[in-house]
């Protein structure tokens, strides 16, 4: 009973830290150029924007690096706050990855996450979430950065 008690605690040990090495931290900066917006005042205050960006997104300590496009959907409410939901898709080196989030009422930060990643290289395999937050932003030009794991 010891040997199999022993036997599973290594086995779950092995695995465990097997998935611990194999995620990295990933972080870096993103900028988006806007292309179009389109406003739709719905009334009591509320409006829904839809908008299309250009931009990129490098990293100096993981794989993600590319240029491309994202779409957002943004929700105003009366208050002042609002929700915002996204997809974006870049071309890299090896391949596109595509991520999707969005960001909370009255949060500091969003969330993001690799829904895809396709081509020969890096790309293929990734699985990746995290946050992200404006640094600096006008009516059209807006940059960030990004922070979270990734697993290649």
């Amino acid at each position: 009973m010891r040997i199999l008690v022993i036997s599973f605690f290594l086995t779950f040990s092995t695995l465990f830290s097997g998935f611990t090495f194999a995620s990295q931290t990933c972080s870096g900066k993103w900028s988006n150029t806007n292309t179009f917006r389109n406003t739709v005042d719905l009334g009591d205050g509320i409006t829904l924007t839809s908008q299309v960006h250009r931009g990129n997104l490098t990293s100096e300590n993981s794989k993600q690096q590319g240029i491309g496009a994202c779409a957002d959907v943004v929700i105003s409410y009366p208050d002042g706050t609002f929700k915002a939901m996204y997809a974006c898709a870049r071309k890299g080196e090896n391949g596109v990855f595509v991520d999707h989030g969005g960001i909370e009422p009255n949060a500091k930060n969003g969330t993001w996450e690799i829904a895809k990643g396709t081509g020969t290289g890096d790309y293929k395999n990734l699985s990746a979430k995290g946050t992200w937050k404006p640094i600096l932003g006008d009516d059209v030009v807006r940059m960030g950065s990004f922070e979270g794991k990734c697993k290649y």
